[in-house]
C-alpha cells in the first residue's frame, strides 16, 4: 500500500503543472469568474474529459485494475464548470475507460462519470468553491468509486481485494489532486484580482488628477498635462492624445517627430478615429506610422468619446514588439472611459455657461424703447428750465446703458449693482416725482459681496412698471440686506398695487408670465448657485409686493474673489 502510495502522490506533479497550464487559458478564467458562455462550456467539457482520460494512463496497473488520478479531472470539471460539464467530461472519461476492458472496466467508467456529477451539484450547492471544497469532493467521490467497485466488479472477492489495497492510497492522492487544483487556480484569480485592484487604483488616481485639466476641454494644455501624468504615474514607453485631425501631446519615445499640433501619422489611430473602436497594435506594421524609423513597436489606441461622438484618442506604446499586455489595455480603456466622462461634463458645464450668458445678453438686450423715449424727453424739458439736472440725468442715463452693456455672465459687487439702480431711479424719479421714492437698508459691510450682473436692477424696474406706476398715489420701492444661515438675502419691495392670492399662485406657479427680467434673473441665480437661491415672491393686494433671492458671501478683496 505505501509504494502505492509514494507512486500516485509523484504524478501529482502532473496534476500540478497541468493546472497551471489549464490556469493560463483564458476560458478557464472566464469560467472561474462564473462568466463562462455555452461555447466556453462546451471547451470546457472536452478539455477536461481529455485530461481526466488521460489519468489512465498515468495510473498504475494493481491486480489487473488501475489505481489512477482520474477522478481529478472529473471533480474539477464539474466544480468549475457546473453539473453538466462535470457529468460530460466524466462520461467521455468513463467510457474510456469502459473499453480498455478488465473486470473493473465498467465499475470504473461509471464512478468516474458519478464523480464529474458529484463535482458539480457540490459547485452548485455552494457560495464559493475553495481548496477545502475540492478536498471533501475529491474524498467523497473516491469513497464513492470504492463502494461502486464493490458493488458493480465481479468477481467480489478479486474487487474486495482490490478495495483494499488501493482505497486509502488513491482516496487521499485523489482528494488532495482536486485540492490542488482548486488551489492553483484560486492563487491565479487571487493574483489576478491584486493586479485588477492596484490598476484600477492607478487609474482612478490619473483621473482625479487629469480632472482639473481635462475641465477645460479637450486642447494642447490640457492633453499635455494628462500625458505628463500617464507618463509618471505607469510604466509605459509613450502617451499621446490627439483630437480628430492632429496630434495634441505626446511624451517618450518618438517624441522627435510625433509632435504637438502636427496631422496625425499613425493607421491605428485613423481606424480607431474612424470606426470608434480600441485597437490593439503588436507589432510596429499594424501601427503603421508614417516615419519609417519610428522606435514604437507595439500600442494600443482608444477612443475619446463626448455625447457618443469620437472627439480623438488615447495612445500608449511599447518600445517592443507585442509588448502591449492586457493590463494595457484595460487601463486605456478604464482611462477612454473616465476621460471621455470628463470631458462630456466640461462640454455640459460649457454650454450651461453659454446658456447662462446668453439669457443675460438677452436681459441685456432688453432695453424698453419706451423708457428709453420717456428718459429721452425727461432730460429735453429739463435743458431748458434745469441744465444742470438735464446735464445730471444724460450721466445718469449714460451710466445705465454703460452698466447694461458689460461682458455677459459677469458679476459685480453689491455697491456697482446698487449704482446701477440709483442711475435707473434717478432717471425714473426725474419722470414721476415725488410719487416715487427709493430706500436703500443695505450695511456697509455688504457692499463689496459679490453676486451676478443684473439681478437687482430688473427687480426694481418690475416693481416700478408694474407696482408703483399703476398706482395713483405712487410709493416706495426699497431695497434691504440681511445675514441669514449664512448667506445674504437681498430683498426688493414695494408699496405699489400688490396681487390678490390667486393671482400670486399662479404667478408662483409659473402659469402666469412675471416678465423676461424676473424670469430671467431666477433662471440665472438656479443655475450659478443651485435651486435654493431662485427668486421668493410675496405679494398682498392693495399694500405691495416683495421679491427675495439669497447668494454665497463672496467679497472683493484686494481685486480678488474669496468666500468669507
Amino acid at each position: 500500500m505505501l509504494p502505492l502510495l509514494l507512486e500516485l502522490t509523484l504524478r501529482m506533479c502532473v496534476i500540478a503543472t497541468s493546472a497551471f497550464i489549464f490556469s493560463r487559458i483564458p476560458v478557464f478564467r472566464r469560467a472561474l469568474s462564473k462568466m463562462a458562455s455555452g461555447r466556453d462550456k462546451i471547451l470546457l467539457t472536452i478539455a477536461f474529459g481529455l485530461f481526466t482520460l488521460a489519468g489512465s494512463y498515468w495510473g498504475i496497473e494493481v491486480q489487473g485494475a488501475i489505481a489512477n488520478s482520474r477522478a481529478v479531472g472529473a471533480v474539477v470539471a464539474g466544480l468549475i464548470g457546473g453539473p453538466w460539464v462535470g457529468l460530460g467530461a466524466g462520461a467521455m472519461a468513463g467510457l474510456h475507460r469502459w473499453s480498455l476492458g478488465g473486470f473493473t472496466g465498467f465499475a470504473c467508467g461509471l464512478s468516474t462519470t458519478l464523480e464529474g456529477l458529484l463535482g458539480g451539484l457540490v459547485a452548485r450547492k455552494v457560495q464559493k468553491v475553495d481548496w477545502e471544497i475540492g478536498l471533501a469532493t475529491g474524498l467523497l467521490g473516491e469513497l464513492l468509486q470504492m463502494a461502486i467497485l464493490l458493488i458493480f466488479a465481479r468477481p467480489f472477492a478479486a474487487s474486495l481485494q482490490l478495495v483494499k489495497m488501493i482505497a486509502l492510497p488513491m482516496t487521499l492522492v485523489n482528494g488532495a489532486g482536486v485540492a490542488i487544483f482548486i488551489t492553483m487556480l484560486e492563487s491565479l484569480t487571487a493574483e489576478e484580482n491584486r493586479i485588477s485592484a492596484a490598476q484600477t487604483q492607478k487609474v482612478l488616481e490619473i483621473a482625479r488628477l487629469s480632472l482639473p485639466h481635462l475641465k477645460q476641454g479637450l486642447n494642447e494644455a490640457s492633453a499635455s498635462a494628462t500625458a505628463r501624468l500617464i507618463m509618471k504615474l505607469t510604466d509605459i514607453d509613450a502617451v499621446a492624445i490627439t483630437d480628430g485631425s492632429k496630434i495634441l501631446a505626446f511624451e517618450g519615445v518618438g517624441s522627435d517627430h510625433h509632435q504637438p499640433g502636427t496631422p496625425l501619422r499613425t493607421k491605428a489611430t485613423a481606424r480607431v478615429l474612424r470606426q470608434g473602436m480600441v485597437d490593439v497594435a503588436q507589432t510596429k506594421a499594424t501601427i503603421g506610422c508614417s516615419e519609417e524609423n519610428c522606435l514604437l513597436q507595439s500600442g494600443v489606441v482608444v477612443p475619446l468619446l463626448c455625447q457618443n461622438r469620437v472627439i480623438g484618442s488615447l495612445k500608449l506604446y511599447r518600445a517592443q514588439a507585442g509588448g502591449i499586455t492586457p493590463v494595457d489595455i484595460e487601463v486605456a480603456s478604464g482611462l477612454s472611459q473616465l476621460f471621455s466622462t470628463q470631458l462630456e461634463l466640461a462640454e455640459a458645464s460649457r454650454r450651461a455657461e453659454l446658456a447662462a450668458e446668453a439669457e443675460l445678453t438677452a436681459l441685456q438686450a432688453q432695453i424698453n424703447p419706451h423708457f428709453l423715449f420717456n428718459a429721452i424727453n425727461t432730460i429735453v424739458s429739463f435743458c431748458r428750465t434745469k441744465p444742470s439736472t438735464a446735464r445730471t440725468l444724460l450721466l445718469d442715463l449714460a451710466a445705465y446703458f454703460r452698466r447694461n452693456l458689460v461682458g455677459a455672465g459677469d458679476f459685480c459687487t453689491l455697491k456697482e449693482e446698487l449704482e446701477h439702480v440709483g442711475a435707473y431711479m434717478a432717471l425714473e424719479q426725474a419722470r414721476f416725482g415725488s410719487k416715487l421714492k427709493l430706500l436703500r437698508e443695505v450695511p456697509a459691510e455688504f457692499l463689496q459681496v459679490k453676486l451676478p450682473r443684473l439681478t437687482l436692477e430688473p427687480l426694481v424696474e418690475n416693481a416700478v412698471k408694474h407696482g408703483i406706476v399703476p398706482k395713483p398715489a405712487g410709493g416706495e420701492v426699497c431695497i434691504s440686506a440681511s445675514l441669514k444661515g449664512g448667506n445674504l438675502h437681498l430683498q426688493v419691495r414695494d408699496t405699489g398695487i400688490g396681487m390678490t392670492s390667486e393671482t400670486l399662485e399662479e404667478v408662483r406657479r409659473g402659469t402666469i408670465s412675471t416678465g423676461i427680467g424676473l424670469s430671467n434673473v431666477s433662471e440665472r441665480l438656479k443655475n450659478i448657485y443651485g435651486p435654493d437661491c431662485i427668486l421668493t415672491i410675496d405679494s398682498i393686494y392693495g399694500e405691495g409686493t416683495s421679491v427675495s433671492f439669497a447668494v454665497p458671501l463672496e467679497v472683493e478683496e484686494h481685486g480678488h474673489r474669496s468666500v468669507s
